[in-house]
């Protein structure tokens, strides 16, 4: 994908927002295209249904029942 970047004084962005801490200083400006790719309609949450699968470990998914109450077991138990 083809973009633009550019070191410019920030003053020259008013038309946008800038937070305080980046007002009157030099800012990178990126410009890239927006891909539409037919999916623009669907929920963010859809895109990214099973997006780490591929970091998924098979042998740990019978642990996830009880996870959350083991690792409360280990941070608060009496040492």
């Amino acid at each position: 994908m083809e973009c633009v970047r550019q070191i410019i004084d920030s003053e020259l962005l008013d038309r946008l927002y800038l937070p305080r801490h980046l007002r009157n200083r030099k800012v990178e400006v990126i410009i890239m295209p927006v891909e539409n790719d037919g999916n623009s309609k669907k929920k963010p949450i859809e895109n990214l249904i099973g997006i780490l699968h591929e970091y998924a470990n098979p042998d740990l998914i019978p642990l996830e029942k009880d996870a959350w109450a083991r690792a409360m077991e280990e941070k608060y138990a009496d040492h």
